[in-house]
């Protein structure tokens, strides 16, 4: 692991900014993923009923 400073410093507050906007994007990455899964399930029931 990278020393990321002294707790308090800009580059320590810098570094848990980055942390904290990465598990943002991993869970909005997971959410879209479950979205996609989703609407692919419905799609597949629509056609089933439209034959």
């Amino acid at each position: 692991h990278q020393y990321i400073g002294k707790a308090g410093s800009p580059a320590f507050l810098k570094a848990v900014e980055m942390m904290k906007n990465r598990t943002k994007i991993e869970a909005l990455n997971q959410v879209l993923h479950t979205l996609e899964l989703g609407l692919n399930d419905l799609v597949e029931e629509a056609a089933r009923f439209q034959k």
